[in-house]
């Protein structure tokens, strides 16, 4: 039976559907469906300007009769809700468009309408923090030595020709070997160059990974990758890369808080590509930037032993610089091969390359030194090109690492 036209709009709107009728597909996004009379409103982007509340505003039709663009679309515009005119108006074109004698479109955009701004305005509601249940060990992903947080973002930040984006296809790749659903968005490269890729990391057989070119900034790309996310039930992403996906200089504090906004709203677990400036320390914090760098809930910076560079391999150094959610992990080393056909990851240790020997800590050169047998403090100053007082400061300060064997040397306890 049609809605009673005459009736309350928000009482009509709930018993012209079933349950759940009105709901919320996130912050910023709306919808409710009458699927007996084959209609779908959904209100998308909605945001304030001028305090008033704007939507991209989509209604459809699955109704014989109805005058339909790709099968159901009767229009897709901006309305501004907070405007009964507006409302009013679109219910009219909607009317028109539907060919409907027995559907009151304006008691439905009316009650949609006040439904979306009360939930707007509500948004999510306030929790005591003391009943959300704490992070469990599945909070955080380790996959090859990686510690990755599940439900935040991770940057991978290095120069030109680290082999970033290969690292993270392959980190995706164990992933999905898992069978988690895992998704790349890209702004360099192209699908093809992808899959040659993927198949070269696993010859035996490519695990699914849902691949989506993206040619705008990510701030206008939040929608479609939000329904990519939805739809293919995405549990974590790679974004390739940060400075081709910002709106702006990717140094610029606004650009940075927006494009960790439009993650957020993404809602997905993700790393991040990001390179390094030129300024000193650059190897510190990606792009050199404070915003970059505390935007991010953990950083790994990866650098090339370049000796190796011109070999048919390269040796590949991963450094933790940040993180939130736990200790830092120690660095990580990677030969890759490149064969006919194959590309492999192989781990290595990174103190036995002298390229990289300058990332690490004291205590870590120390510790590598050590494995080959103990020494006395000033050996190891030597071999270190450290001051002595420095070695013997490290060596007292880590009891649990170094053992005092007597006759001023110094060894690693057992397991180190």
């Amino acid at each position: 039976m049609p809605p009673e036209k005459d009736g309350n709009p928000l009482e009509t709107l709930r018993t012209a559907m079933p349950k759940p009728g009105f709901e919320a597909l996130g912050d910023d996004s709306f919808a409710f469906h009458v699927p007996d009379q084959g209609i779908s409103l959904t209100a998308d982007r909605v945001r304030r300007e001028r305090h008033e509340l704007i939507a991209e505003f989509a209604a459809r039709c699955t109704r014989p009769g109805a005058r339909v663009v790709n099968g159901s679309a009767l229009s897709i515009a901006d309305l501004n809700l907070s405007s009964a005119r507006a409302r009013q108006e679109r219910a009219k074109l909607l009317s028109a468009r539907a060919n409907t004698q027995d559907v009151d479109w304006a008691g439905l955009v009316e009650g949609f309408a006040q439904l979306v701004i009360r939930a707007y305005r509500e948004g999510q509601p306030a929790t005591d923090l003391r009943l959300l249940e704490r992070p469990g060990p599945d909070d955080t992903f380790h996959v090859e030595g990686f510690r990755l947080p599940r439900r935040h973002a991770a940057i991978l930040f290095g120069d030109g020709g680290t082999a970033k984006s290969y690292t993270a296809l392959y980190l995706a790749g164990k992933l999905a070997e898992r069978g988690m659903g895992v998704a790349l968005f890209d702004w360099e490269l192209a699908g093809e160059d992808h899959r040659d890729r993927l198949e070269r990391l696993f010859p035996e057989g490519m695990p699914r990974i849902v691949y989506a070119r993206c040619e705008r900034p990510l701030v206008a790309e939040v929608d479609r990758l939000k329904r990519i996310v939805r739809e293919e039930q995405i549990e974590y992403a790679v974004f390739d890369s940060v400075a081709f996906a910002c709106d702006g200089a990717p140094e610029s504090a606004e650009v940075a808080g927006a494009y960790f906004r439009a993650v957020r709203q993404i809602g997905v677990g993700s790393l991040h590509i990001a390179h390094i400036s030129k300024a000193e320390g650059a190897d510190r914090k990606p792009f050199g930037s404070t915003f970059w760098h505390n935007g991010a809930r953990s950083t790994w910076y990866v650098k090339l032993a370049e000796s190796t560079a011109e070999t048919g391999r390269l040796i590949l150094g991963f450094f933790h610089r940040k993180s939130n959610l736990g200790r830092l992990q120690p660095p990580l080393g990677f030969e890759v091969v490149f064969e006919d056909g194959t590309t492999e990851f192989r781990r290595t240790g990174v103190e036995d390359h002298p390229d990289m020997s300058g990332q690490l800590s004291v205590r870590q050169r120390l510790v590598a030194l050590l494995r080959h047998g103990a020494k006395t403090p000033a050996a190891l100053a030597e071999e270190l090109d450290e001051r002595p007082d420095t070695v013997r400061r490290t060596l007292r300060r880590h009891r649990e690492t170094f053992l005092h064997l007597g006759n001023d040397r110094y060894g690693l306890l057992s397991g180190v």
